[in-house]
C-alpha cells in the first residue's frame, strides 16, 4: 500500500512542476529561449485558457473593446458570418464562467498566436455548419474595434463609428481540412 502513496505523491509532484513550468514559461518576455520551450506547453495552456498577457497593466493599459468575428465565403460566393461570443451583451450571470473570451480576442491579434487563429477559423467554419459542396471556402477572421471613453468621462459615445482590422485570411480547399 506505500507504494501506491508514493506513485500518488510523485504524479501529483510532476503536475505541479508541470503547471509552475508552464506558467513560469508562459509569462516571461518573447524572446527566442522562450520560443523553443514554449511549443509542448500550448497544448496544455491554451485550451484552458490560463495564458498570461501583460498588456492589461501599467503605463500602458488596453483601452478599447474588441470583438472577433468571421466572414466566411463559400465556392458559389455566398457570404456568412459568424460572431464569437461578445460579453458585453450578456447579463452578469452568464459573463462569469466567460470572463476569458475577451482574453482570446486580444491575443488573435498578437503574431505569436497564428497557429491558433487558424483553429479559430475552422472553428467558426464548423459552428456554421456548411455542406460539402460549399467548398472551397475562404475566412476572413477580423476585429471590431470600439475605443473606450476617455479617462475621467462617463459613457462612451454610441454612434462613435468601429475601425475594423483584419487579423488573419484562410483558404480551406475541402472539408478535411476543417473538421477534427
Amino acid at each position: 500500500m506505500a507504494w501506491r502513496w508514493t506513485a500518488r505523491r510523485r504524479a501529483l509532484s510532476a503536475f505541479v512542476i508541470f503547471h509552475l513550468s508552464a506558467l513560469a514559461v508562459w509569462t516571461m518576455p518573447y524572446c527566442a529561449a522562450k520560443d523553443m520551450v514554449q511549443g509542448p506547453y500550448r497544448y496544455y495552456v491554451l485550451p484552458l485558457g490560463l495564458w498570461q498577457w501583460w498588456a492589461v497593466f501599467a503605463p500602458d493599459p488596453i483601452r478599447n473593446t474588441m470583438a472577433l468575428s468571421a466572414e466566411v465565403v463559400d465556392a458559389k460566393g455566398m457570404r456568412y458570418t459568424f460572431d464569437f461570443p461578445r460579453l458585453a451583451e450578456l447579463p452578469w450571470w452568464q459573463k462569469i464562467p466567460r470572463y476569458r473570451q475577451p482574453k482570446f480576442t486580444m491575443n488573435m491579434t498578437i503574431e505569436e498566436y497564428k497557429r491558433q487563429r487558424e483553429f479559430t477559423a475552422r472553428h467558426a467554419v464548423r459552428q456554421l455548419g456548411l455542406d460539402d459542396a460549399a467548398y472551397p471556402i475562404g475566412v476572413c477572421l477580423y476585429v471590431e474595434i470600439k475605443d473606450s471613453p476617455p479617462p475621467g468621462t462617463g459613457k462612451s459615445d454610441p454612434m462613435a463609428p468601429k475601425r475594423i482590422e483584419v487579423v488573419d485570411r484562410f483558404q480551406f480547399q475541402s472539408p478535411r481540412e476543417v473538421r477534427p
